[in-house]
């Protein structure tokens, strides 16, 4: 039986760096020393290879994932590939992923992976990292689940993992779904599918113009105020721990700015749960929701961004906007 055929691209990141006790570590290592280094990979599929860059990801910027899936999608149909790996940093990981899986609208899968160490360390993790993501890209089972993350053996959503401890190797987790299913013994193993994914498209451009305000206690209105003035389309709010709330401040600016061309969205800094708007006080939930700001559901205030950014650019008014996140952030 012919062997499953595997596109494996990479673009830096701590899997693919050595450390230099003078400089610290960078990426070196190439896509296809990364493929050459892996044990017993090809007796699971054929690899192809591409260098997309060489850089730590936090040199990544939104347009290149735009890029990098384009080059995917037109390598795979191509080709006769039954899916594609993606090696990167860690540090963006959960907003590129999710970047790609919005605008990810074919049914092979797509597996970003990477290390917590580097490849100078003997205990390096890529190596098993990309083992097993090579396994899921490779699986039919894997097909119609859209971008994935695959780390430490476990499988996730793209939408619903984030990277939560600073430097264990079990570092991706998706706290309110648990993961998608796991690697074990070199078989691949789904549990379920993802919830509430959901591909937009057509996507040819990116509303860069979205930032996001962490808010915490006596946060000021300055930065708000600023971004207002500044013309910018969007803002998330990172909200008070539970169903969100902002500063007096803050509440006054967004009041003020209600009538303008730009859209708040409120995701509070618990990771786990929904957004609910029931508290009021005058700048709570509640308040937020009759000056227009739209509710961030279960998503965090990096992916309500990524959301964010797509979208903006597809829709003609905010009504539009709050149906998507309805949808896609429940």
């Amino acid at each position: 039986m012919r062997k499953p055929k595997v596109l494996l691209v990479s673009t830096g990141g701590t899997i693919s760096s050595k450390y230099d006790p003078g400089t610290g570590y960078s990426p070196v290592v190439t896509a296809q020393e990364l493929n050459s280094s892996i044990p017993g990979i090809d007796e699971f599929a054929e690899i192809e290879t591409i260098q997309f860059c060489n850089v730590l990801s936090f040199a990544l910027e939104p347009y290149h994932i735009l890029e990098l899936v384009k080059l995917i999608k037109d390598r795979i149909s191509e080709g006769d590939f039954t899916g594609a790996v993606v090696t990167q940093g860690t540090a963006t990981m959960e907003e590129t992923s999710y970047l790609a899986d919005l605008i990810w609208d074919i049914d092979k899968a797509l597996v970003f992976t990477g290390s917590m160490l580097s490849a100078s360390e003997r205990d390096w993790d890529g190596s098993r990292n990309i083992f097993n993501s090579v396994l899921v890209a490779a699986a039919p089972s894997a097909k119609n689940k859209g971008v994935l993350v695959c780390m430490a053996g476990e499988i996730h959503a793209a939408r619903d993992v984030s990277k939560i401890h600073k430097s264990s190797l079990c570092t991706f987790v998706s706290q309110n779904s648990g993961p998608l299913g796991v690697v074990a013994n070199n078989r691949v193993i789904f549990y379920r599918s993802p919830l509430f994914r959901k591909a937009v498209t057509p996507v040819k451009s990116l509303e860069t113009d979205v930032e996001i305000v962490k808010v915490s206690l006596g946060t000021s209105s300055k930065l708000i105020d600023l971004l207002i003035s500044g013309g910018y389309k969007g803002i998330v709010l990172e909200s008070f721990p539970g169903g969100g709330g902002v500063t007096p401040q803050i509440m006054k600016s967004i009041k003020d700015a209600q009538y303008k061309e730009i859209v708040f969205v409120q995701t509070p800094r618990s990771p786990m749960g929904t957004s609910i708007s029931r508290a009021s006080g005058g700048c709570g939930p509640w308040d937020l929701r009759q000056c227009g700001v739209i509710n961030g559901g279960d998503l965090t205030s990096v992916k309500a961004r990524i959301l964010l950014m797509v979208t903006l650019p597809l829709v003609s008014n905010k009504s539009e906007l709050e149906k998507i996140f309805a949808e896609m952030a429940p």
